[in-house]
């Protein structure tokens, strides 16, 4: 196979690609994608009918949620274009040695395959979607800190040469979507079966047991740099009060991202902060699964959420329970999970560097790692020991008690590390 990536993107993001026509009507402002299938079907006749159905097949998880559309798609889109590209075959023609080998491909794609960062499939340049020459089918993992200094630096950022590798837990979702794929098609009457549980079940790739991971979260020390740092902000720049009001409510509400932003199925506004008869005040959210939980709110949270109020009544003149929860600086709308992201990493950025000037070096560097996600995980971990297992599963959006005990009570190895140190022989 040719070191240089041949092929192109087929499938745009979900809201993009449930506003559009189906059939081949909906390359019509895909040129490049266009262009690509037409050429694969002069040695793939049937590479036209495998888009069609794949499309097909995303149309209906498509209604589902963004997140399943976004997986599946992912996966499927891999597979047409190893597929076509690679095996020069149809998928249905696709046999269990076929399916063996693309499974060893993308547990360890080539370089070729692989960008340096999650980029944009395509780029709308004159009413048309042209594909970004920068995305790649797989994204490389590169450390915050590196990826920090190339761009301090002002150079590219390169893919690690010893390549990329699917997780256990990526590989297990890429098992699952492409058995789903292959019901539907055999449904459909285009495939003549699934063969992929058969394959999972054989797979080297899937492992029993894996030793458990600790939990990516802040040190104490590390979270109280970066609440009192945000805490400093927004005493110096009121505009800095939307940056701790998120970063308190994503750490004590135990939140994803996605759970604080607007999304197409739904827009948190003030009316979803609301108080029950006895005075518990509560966040309505829309997590996983499209499900609404209510999670509880803490009196210690209170003081954060009437500063942010207060702010928002004194710019926003018509700023009321249907207003957006959290809001842009311009405007009245919500804010996209990446918007969001930038600003808490702007909360991180200021907790490093005072970090570092203060001679906390090795705790400032581990900082440069920390993502969103890991303030639900210093929120939850450090609740865990003082509340009800049932009250974190369900503040926490988790459908079992055991997920809960999984992850933030059997894998926090450091903490078990540490007092298994003191044990006697």
């Amino acid at each position: 196979m040719s070191k240089r990536f041949a092929a192109v993107p087929l499938f745009d993001a979900h809201k993009a690609f449930t506003r559009l026509p189906t059939g081949i009507a909906m390359l019509a402002d895909y040129p490049d994608s266009n262009a690509f299938l037409t050429s694969i079907a002069a040695s793939v006749p049937d590479a036209r009918e495998d888009y069609l159905q794949t499309q097909a097949f995303l149309k209906s998880y498509s209604r589902k949620s963004e997140a399943t559309y976004r997986s599946y798609r992912n996966e499927v889109e891999r597979l047409l274009l190893w597929s076509w590209t690679v095996a020069g075959k149809s998928v249905i023609q696709l046999k269990r040695p076929d399916l063996e080998s693309y499974f060893e491909f993308i547990h360890s794609p080539p370089v070729s395959w692989v960008a340096n960062a999650v980029h944009d499939r395509f780029k709308l340049i004159d009413g048309q979607y042209f594909r970004n020459k920068a995305w790649r089918p797989f994204a490389g993992k590169v450390a915050k800190e590196n990826r920090k200094q190339a761009e301090d630096k002002g150079v590219d950022i390169e893919v690690p040469r010893h390549g990329h590798t699917l997780s256990h837990e990526a590989m297990k979702i890429c098992y699952s979507a492409l058995s789903c794929f292959y019901d539907y098609l055999t449904d459909e009457g285009y495939a003549f079966g699934n063969p992929i549980p058969a394959i999972r079940k054989q797979s080297p790739y899937l492992i029993k047991g894996t030793t458990k991971k600790d939990v990516k979260r802040l040190s104490d020390l590390q979270w109280e740099y970066v609440l009192d740092c945000a805490q400093c902000a927004a005493d110096a720049d009121s505009g800095h009060q939307r940056t701790l009001f998120i970063i308190a409510c994503l750490k004590t509400l135990y939140l994803r991202i996605s759970e604080l932003s607007e999304r197409p199925n739904w827009q948190p506004t003030w009316k979803h902060y609301w108080q029950d008869d006895d005075g518990n005040n509560w966040l309505k959210v829309l997590g996983k699964g499209n499900k609404v939980r209510d999670v509880s709110v803490p009196n210690a949270l209170l003081p954060y959420i009437e500063r942010y109020q207060a702010y928002r009544a004194r710019v926003h003149q018509n700023f009321d329970t249907n207003s957006a929860l959290v809001a842009k600086n311009r405007g009245t709308g919500g804010m996209s999970s990446r918007q969001l992201r930038r600003i808490v990493q702007d909360a991180f950025d200021m907790a490093h560097n005072k970090m570092k000037e203060e001679g906390f070096t090795k705790e400032a560097k581990a900082l440069r790692e920390a993502t969103t996600h890991w303030l639900r995980h210093t929120g939850a971990s450090q609740d865990i020991a003082s509340r009800p297992l049932k009250h974190m599963a369900d503040d926490l959006g988790h459908a079992s008690m055991g997920t809960t005990d999984k992850v933030y009570i059997q894998s926090d190895m450091k903490e078990r590390a540490h007092s298994g140190k003191k044990r006697e022989v």
